[in-house]
């Protein structure tokens, strides 16, 4: 895969992620690892739906910016990306989204249960990582040692900040950003209602044993 290519990528989804209504404005943030280990990320304080593909800035494993149009920067989260990645080296694909429902969980430091199926692809219940400050490599090393704490999570939140998800490709990061997005919102929804009732682990395991 060449620069081009990752920033075509990088492009794409950031635009599927906005038609899906999971990021807005410049809010939230895409990254690609290549196979030299360069990556491609989204601009810090451009509008998504005013991008182009040349303007993704291509850094390196420490965020210095190897490649860049005249006064683009990485997105302020790249250290985020950067720790995600470098904790990770099957992991490729990183999103960052604001979604909605995703925030009211953040904010309410409450991790999202397996009340549906949707969530037992991204590893069940999706934990809330501790609070840092945005943009700094607390952020990182903070999501990194949940996910490396937990084999097999694909999502977790940041306390009173947003989603991340990560995959081996941005089509599975893709996926696993709008299923922990829905089962947020069901769940939302329920707690209005009633108390929902969360898949057993033997329910999960029986899930695994006929989708494989």
């Amino acid at each position: 895969m060449n620069i081009t290519d990752q920033r075509e990528q990088v492009y794409r989804m950031a635009l599927r992620l906005y038609g899906a209504g999971l990021i807005r404005l410049s809010a939230g943030n895409v990254s690609l690892r290549g196979d030299d280990g360069l990556i491609a990320i989204t601009p810090s304080g451009l509008w998504y739906e005013k991008m182009q593909p040349d303007d993704i800035v291509i850094i390196d494993p420490n965020g210095a910016v190897v490649d860049a149009k005249p006064g683009h920067k990485p997105s302020s989260e790249w250290a985020l990306h950067t720790a995600i990645l470098a904790a990770l080296p099957q992991v490729n694909a990183v999103i960052h989204t604001h979604s909605i429902y995703a925030l009211v969980f953040a904010s309410l430091v409450k991790e999202i249960p397996a009340i549906s199926i949707e969530l037992i692809p991204a590893g069940g219940n999706i934990p809330v990582a501790p609070y840092a400050p945005a943009g700094t490599p607390e952020v990182g090393r903070g999501a990194a040692a949940v996910f490396q704490s937990r084999p097999g999570l694909k999502g977790l939140l940041l306390q009173n900040h947003g989603l991340v998800t990560i995959g081996e490709t941005l089509d599975r990061a893709f996926e696993y950003a709008l299923d922990i997005e829905t089962a947020a919102q069901a769940y939302h929804l329920a707690l209005q209602v009633g108390q929902p009732v969360t898949l057993t682990a033997e329910q999960i395991d029986d899930f695994h044993r006929y989708h494989g």
